[in-house]
């Protein structure tokens, strides 16, 4: 393995500690096992659709779909707290969501256009 490849692997990007290229071969790679039959079988039967076109959507609609999936299972701690954020979201905890998400009945920073407007000081200026 060279060190480039290797250093791609460790150097933390956004919160990604493994990173997973965007191919076949990389995603199956990354997944469980369960999850890498599944992945293998639709990868096969979009590159027979794409055999048969020559259209490559379907091959790329199957990477997408499976590489997030490897991301996370590459990178365990990210999926942990995913799911502890999906459960905290389930139990009624929107406070997952960040400051900017609330009920716009009882927070005048969404409700009064005076104290959120983004723009206003640009529409004051050329108005």
């Amino acid at each position: 393995m060279g060190m480039m490849k290797l250093m791609a692997d460790t150097i933390p990007i956004h919160g990604v500690r493994n990173r997973v290229a965007k191919n076949g071969p990389a995603i199956r790679e990354a997944l469980r096992p369960d999850d890498r039959e599944m992945f293998v079988a639709e990868l096969r039967i979009a590159l027979a659709l794409a055999d048969d076109s020559l259209d490559l959507v379907p091959v790329a609609a199957v990477i997408d779909k499976w590489w997030g999936r490897a991301v996370l299972t590459a990178n365990p701690e990210i999926e942990a707290g995913a799911l502890a954020d999906r459960r905290r979201l389930e139990a009624g905890d929107l406070t997952v969501l960040g400051g900017t998400t609330s009920y716009p009945g009882g927070d005048s920073e969404v409700t009064d256009p005076q104290v959120h407007d983004p723009l206003g000081h640009l529409r004051r200026a050329t108005a």
